[in-house]
């Protein structure tokens, strides 16, 4: 694994995509493991399933990371474990309030959305050749769509938070998570992503087969599938295409 270089980043006023751009760079040229790009402001940020990240200029941090771990692609779901861990413990160090990964890879406080993670990967003979992982992370934003459960640290703290202090935090737990991953303690990893899954052992709202249905979710497996437990007893398994968690 080459060495990771935290300091090596590029800094932009205004975008489209921290992902867009970091993707297209690394097309371009070698990029090491740990660069990474960062901007005050996305004209078209997205979160998954191409939601819009909804974020004011200089008030959060919008991150994209490049990583090259060569990863087989049956590990593809521990580069959202890593990513979601690594964001929980950097909230961790600013806020008192529980944190919990929203599945798949959603970061939440008192049931609203502080962060939303997108990973983009470049697969190749069945092993991840590269992946962009972008993160959003509300730091000073106090205003949000309404169609948007919303919230930031500032909101939860009652303060202002500098980004770049936020920003380092981030990258040493990148770098953590990465070298655990790459030291193939993955059961440490899946444990500690169950351990904080928001809803465990909870009846929640889903989608699924086009309708709202509850269950109690058990676990996420190591292939990001996600157990239920219905009503009747049933236990199955499910991917992210197949069913989508609400609330």
């Amino acid at each position: 694994m080459n060495k990771f270089f935290l300091n090596k980043k590029l800094h932009f006023d205004s975008l489209n995509s921290t992902n867009e751009t970091l993707g297209k760079l690394s097309k371009k040229i070698e990029l090491q493991n740990g660069f990474y790009i960062t901007s005050d402001y996305q004209k078209s940020g997205k979160c998954q399933n191409n939601d819009k990240w909804d974020s004011n200029p200089k008030e959060n941090l919008l991150i994209s990371i490049f990583l090259n771990l060569d990863l087989n692609i049956e590990n593809l779901f521990m580069l959202t474990q890593l990513a979601s861990l690594a964001v929980l413990d950097t909230l961790s160090k600013f806020l008192e309030q529980k944190i919990e990964i929203k599945w798949p890879n959603d970061v939440y406080v008192d049931s609203k959305k502080i962060s939303g993670i997108l990973i983009n990967n470049i697969v190749k003979g069945g092993i991840i050749n590269s992946s962009v992982i972008g993160i959003g992370i509300n730091v000073n934003q106090t205003n949000f769509n309404k169609k948007y459960i919303a919230t930031s640290m500032k909101l939860l703290s009652k303060k202002d938070f500098k980004l770049n202090e936020i920003e380092k935090i981030l990258m040493k737990n990148i770098k953590k998570q990465s070298m655990i991953l790459l030291e193939k303690k993955i059961s440490l990893l899946s444990s500690r992503y169950n351990n904080h899954l928001y809803g465990k052992n909870l009846d929640s709202l889903f989608i699924l087969n086009k309708k709202r249905i509850y269950a109690k979710v058990i676990e996420v497996n190591q292939n990001g599938k996600i157990k239920l437990m219905f009503g009747d007893g049933e236990v199955n398994e499910f991917s992210q295409n197949e069913v989508k968690l609400l609330r």
